[in-house]
């Protein structure tokens, strides 16, 4: 077998979704020598294909609209969040980090907009986020072009994968990894991180087998929305040195559908008709999906939006059903054609008016434009509960160092975006998977070229935000055997 090909850097990354791009970026900015991992064949992970909503607290784009955020405020909507979560999941977040986040997006939107990423609206979540933070990117792959020179400037391994962390003392300084070519050939590596590596290879979501140690067999195969390298490599290479993964189990069930598609689409159940908010909360959406005969309900769009976002509308578990009009599309899905003509129709006379509230179902997420169901053919989408994210990651310091299962910062390990828990537990607000990807990712990257455990600051300090397993006490109840029953 042939020797490994050595390389050596200040910081390697694993990963370049946004949490990668943004290490890359800042320990670049550090003066730091970078080398960055890819299975992919190019930057942005998932978020460059995604429908690109970011949150912003107290952003530039809020202050243009006159809209005040506050850190409080945005805790507070998390929190709520949490709480939803917890009565299914059993949630631990990190106020600590949501903190934070909070505190440096507005960083985030400067540098991003600087770069050239233009965001078109904000996205109204009034259940979710109480006060509009949550902006549209105008094409996803501005978020990819906006930190491709850090690229150049970086040594990027595309197409390679991460097999081990090299640990010398406790402390970790590399990494194995390998790539294969097209006939075959693989190349091994072997590069030392001088400074810190940093985890940022995203979720799980992908990878059912690993989700079966966590769910249930049929909660774990169900399908999947997204790419498909998020496989959780950085969980198991940050667990294989002890690192403490929480919230595992928190792999939140959604109907597979891209926002963009939502924003344009109506959806209607067997008998025709509309039933719920579509651009709802994820876990509304299932819920009355499953109070649907069969839990069968379809997607309807015209074909502007058809062909506007074909690529998005391909990705679906289940096929489009294509019908040349609604009465023919109504007979295709098997739903009755004068009550999806009522529908489309009501939707369309709702759309024409000036009100902002969906008065049939509280619906706020509009068509842009208010563009309506119109021109054929039409399209049905067939309704399928999956996956597209998953909350399960390492606990950190607040300089992103991933904790170990005893509380202590492990020496020299970095973990960013979906790779971490204490952000991703509020997660489903909307617009935090990638600018917390982005924001954290930032703050990872940094302590890594600056060596932030070198200085002891959390080498052997407990965190303050999610409590070490050892902190857990249980309460025992002693019972007096004169009162217990056989």
């Amino acid at each position: 077998m042939a020797e490994p090909v050595r390389i050596e850097a200040d910081v390697v990354v694993l990963g370049t979704g946004p949490a990668g791009m943004a290490a890359v970026s800042a320990a670049l900015a550090e003066g730091a020598e970078v080398v960055a991992l890819e299975a992919m064949e190019h930057i942005g992970g998932n978020a460059v294909w995604s429908t690109g909503y970011l949150a912003f607290v107290s952003s530039g784009m809020q202050a243009e609209q006159g809209i005040v955020d506050s850190e409080d405020t945005f805790v507070s909507d998390a929190k709520a969040m949490v709480d939803l979560a917890d009565e299914d999941f059993g949630v631990e977040w990190d106020e600590t980090q949501v903190r934070l986040f909070a505190r440096e997006s507005a960083e985030t939107y400067r540098i991003l907009t600087e770069r050239g990423v233009r965001f078109s609206r904000f996205i109204p979540r009034p259940r979710q986020h109480t006060i509009d933070r949550m902006a549209a990117v105008e094409d996803s792959w501005m978020l990819g072009r906006a930190f491709q020179d850090d690229f150049e400037r970086a040594r990027t391994l595309f197409g390679t994968l991460a097999d081990r962390l090299l640990t010398d003392g406790g402390r970790v300084v590399g990494v194995l990894a390998h790539s294969t070519d097209t006939h075959g050939g693989e190349t091994r590596y072997e590069i030392t991180a001088r400074r810190g590596v940093v985890l940022a290879t995203g979720g799980y979501q992908a990878n059912p087998e690993l989700r079966h140690r966590y769910q249930p067999s049929f909660v774990a195969r169900a399908p999947y929305l997204g790419v498909d390298t998020c496989r959780g490599a950085g969980h198991l290479l940050g667990q294989a040195v002890g690192g403490d993964l929480v919230n595992m189990t928190f792999v939140p069930p959604l109907v597979i559908v891209s926002s963009s598609v939502v924003e344009d689409a109506i959806a209607v159940n067997s008998a025709g008709e509309r039933f719920h908010d579509e651009a709802g909360p994820y876990e509304e959406r299932v819920a009355r999906m499953h109070e649907q005969p069969g839990r069968r309900a379809w997607y309807v769009v015209d074909d502007v939006v058809a062909q506007e976002k074909s690529g998005l509308i391909g990705q679906m578990p289940e096929p489009p059903v294509h019908a040349d009009t609604l009465a023919g599309l109504a007979a295709a899905i098997g739903v009755p054609a004068d009550a999806l003509q009522a529908t489309v129709d009501r939707w369309n006379a709702f759309l024409d008016t000036d009100a902002t509230k969906d008065p049939d179902h509280g619906r706020v997420v509009l068509p842009p434009g208010r563009r309506h169901c119109a021109t054929a053919p039409f399209t049905a989408v067939p309704m399928v509960e999956g996956v597209n994210f998953c909350s399960g990651g390492f606990r950190t310091t607040e300089d992103m160092q991933v904790i170990d299962v005893f509380g202590a910062a492990i020496p020299g390990l970095y973990a960013a975006g979906d790779t971490t828990a204490g952000l991703n537990a509020v997660a489903d607000l909307g617009g935090i998977r990638i600018c917390g990807g982005f924001t954290l990712g930032r703050v990872a990257g940094r302590a890594a070229a600056r060596g932030a455990d070198d200085r002891g600051e959390h080498a052997s300090v407990l965190h303050k935000g999610m409590p070490s397993m050892l902190d857990a006490r249980i309460e025992l109840v002693h019972l007096d055997p004169s009162t217990t029953r056989a």
